[in-house]
């Protein structure tokens, strides 16, 4: 049985949590070199706000424009890489949800567009043009890489 956009956006929205957490785990698991993910402040907000466009029939491509938290950004060249590979990763956890909770093809093609969206926002993050709600921090010297060793002999 597929669900329709609505229930789409309710089964969704119910399993937001969840997917920020697998998102999270997923990264973990790829071996993704910083910790927490460069995202992290701003994945569960932006998975509800998705979902909740479903459910309310409006167009999930707003959810990036509305999101809220903190995004990190790390110095140099690595920033843009770096945030679109957790935007692939994000599309693909919610595009893996869509074909199990068996969302309405439409609705599954809408979060596409909606996590489309917000990828196409990295430049303009980066060039301080993001979102209202969107607190960049930018790492001057980067974070410690996972697995690292401590960047001073103080315990730990």
């Amino acid at each position: 049985m597929t669900l329709g956009i609505r229930r789409s956006g309710e089964a969704l929205r119910a399993a937001a949590g969840d997917l920020a957490r697998v998102w999270r785990a997923t990264r973990y698991t790829s071996g993704a070199p910083e910790f927490p993910g460069l995202l992290d402040g701003i994945m569960d907000e932006f998975l509800e706000r998705v979902a909740e466009a479903l459910l309310l029939e409006q167009p999930p491509e707003g959810a990036w424009p509305s999101t809220r938290g903190v995004v990190r950004l790390l110095p140099g060249d690595r920033a843009a890489p770096a945030l679109a590979a957790e935007w692939r990763l994000a599309a693909d956890v919610l595009l893996s949800a869509c074909e199990a909770l068996e969302v309405a093809p439409e609705a599954a093609e809408a979060v596409r567009r909606a996590v489309e969206t917000a990828a196409g926002g990295i430049e303009p993050l980066l060039a301080g043009a993001g979102p209202d709600g969107i607190v960049v921090v930018r790492e001057l010297g980067g974070f410690r890489r996972r697995g690292g060793e401590p960047r001073s002999d103080a315990p730990r």
